[in-house]
């Protein structure tokens, strides 16, 4: 285990600037009470569908960045076109994310319409990799992040394993 638990200080410290945590997981408890985080409690293993449910919501919308999009992203329009249904006959919208997820379509489209007026940072633990598909959540969070376009803003993007790796982001030997 990690010899510095340094994480729980650094997320009060996050509230107290004005950081909001909305925590998307079947367990309330993954985050500690002190950030009073919303919680969104969601079936195991569908966080890939309220992300699509999220992307199809921007996109219909038109809240996504078009401009990062098509300059700095390899691949948008085979997502678009996913999103939208065409290659399944299935458009992943917030209705369809919520009959897979159990989270509510309403709350999904409201999600979406937040994380795109503000900085958002899409996170996602290490722990979700371990099912069938398990690579896709992190692939649909950068996508997620890229249509969002705050890739490499600070406090925007996407992140994994925080929490899960001793020190990550803050380098040995500072204080």
């Amino acid at each position: 285990g990690q010899g510095r638990h340094m994480l729980g200080a650094r997320l009060e410290t996050c509230r107290d600037r004005g950081v909001r945590f909305i925590n998307l997981s079947p367990l309330g408890e993954d985050l500690i009470e002190a950030v009073e985080a919303e919680w969104i409690p969601v079936r195991p293993s569908t966080d890939t569908a309220v992300m699509l449910g999220l992307a199809h919501s921007m996109l219909v919308s038109g809240k996504h960045d078009e401009d990062f999009l098509e300059s700095y992203c390899v691949g948008w329009d085979r997502l678009r076109a996913y999103l939208l249904g065409e290659p399944d006959g299935v458009p992943k919208t917030a209705d369809w994310s919520s009959s897979i997820s159990g989270v509510d379509p309403d709350r999904i489209r409201a999600l979406a319409f937040e994380m795109a007026a503000r900085r958002t940072l899409i996170t996602v633990s290490w722990s979700v990799q371990r099912n069938d598909h398990g690579e896709q959540p992190y692939w649909m969070a950068a996508a997620l992040a890229a249509m969002l376009g705050q890739i490499g803003l600070p406090g925007g993007g996407v992140g994994y394993g925080y929490g899960a790796v001793g020190l990550n982001g803050h380098p040995v030997g500072y204080h």
